[in-house]
């Protein structure tokens, strides 16, 4: 059958041709043509938009996202992404750019780094770069007279590198060893006596340890750390070697006293 008498069949009606019948039966097909072909290019705008903004991002600039942890009026405790353990003194900061594991700080800080191999952990400043794998140790800063600062490396466990910047000479600094270095330094220097460990650490460890430690010493260390003023003066000459946690100062005492079979003062 024709196309033309295919039409007269649809659109006849009671042996008359209704032509207005036929006209919106046109009229209603091509309509349908027009809003399927709308719809297919609004869905292609689309897509355009959505792959040009796509390359302009792309092109743009990547904007690095800061983080900064800072510490009020006590200690403040943090862990990192990567599983670090952060403990930062009053008034300290850290901030990194996306990478924990890459980080600046202010004030005096201890860290319990996560060992990972292949991502060295960094702290720097514009003073100073320190590089490891895996250790803990304290980073504190002084500021001096003049705007010169200084800024000491005391490694707990451990070792890490630490150079004046990422193309100056280093040193490698090992557990129980602290090195300084200064704004207008070009290479850290070893300090030669060192206060003890527990006045380096037990501020943020809140432990102590004792290794064939001169009971004066032990009595220094517990006095700055609970702010008292502790004697013995039948101790002299005693030793102690014990750990423990700071939690009452009266039961550190009664356990030293039966110890070493020695009476301390308080004041």
């Amino acid at each position: 059958m024709s196309k033309e008498l295919k039409f007269v069949t649809r659109n006849y009606r009671r042996g008359v041709l209704d032509v207005r019948r036929a006209y919106r039966a046109t009229l209603s097909k091509a309509g349908r043509r027009q809003k399927s072909e709308i719809r297919w290019m609004a869905a292609a705008a689309v897509i355009v938009v959505l792959l040009v903004g796509g390359a302009i991002a792309y092109m743009l600039p990547r904007q690095a996202r800061e983080t900064t942890i800072a510490a009020g009026q006590q200690n403040r405790v943090v862990t990192l992404a990567d599983g670090t353990r952060v403990t930062l003194a009053p008034h300290s900061s850290i901030m990194y750019a996306d990478d924990c594991r890459d980080i600046e700080m202010t004030g005096r800080a201890y860290f319990d780094i996560r060992h990972d191999a292949s991502r060295p952990f960094v702290i720097h400043d514009t003073d100073y770069v320190i590089r490891d794998i895996g250790t803990k140790l304290v980073v504190e800063e002084r500021m001096l007279g003049g705007g010169q600062k200084t800024t000491s490396v005391y490694v707990a466990q451990g070792s890490v590198s630490l150079m004046a910047n990422a193309a100056a000479e280093g040193v490698i600094v090992s557990a129980g060893d602290m090195y300084q270095i200064s704004s207008s330094a070009t290479k850290p220097v070893k300090v030669g006596r060192l206060p003890s460990e527990n006045s380096l650490t037990a501020w943020a460890t809140h432990e102590f340890h004792f290794d064939g430690t001169p009971l004066p010493q032990v009595l220094d260390d517990l006095s700055a750390y609970y702010h008292v003023d502790l004697s013995c003066p039948n101790g002299q000459q005693k030793r102690l070697t014990a750990d423990f946690r700071a939690d009452s100062l009266d039961s550190i005492i009664n356990m030293i006293e039966e110890t070493l079979d020695v009476d301390i003062s308080r004041k």
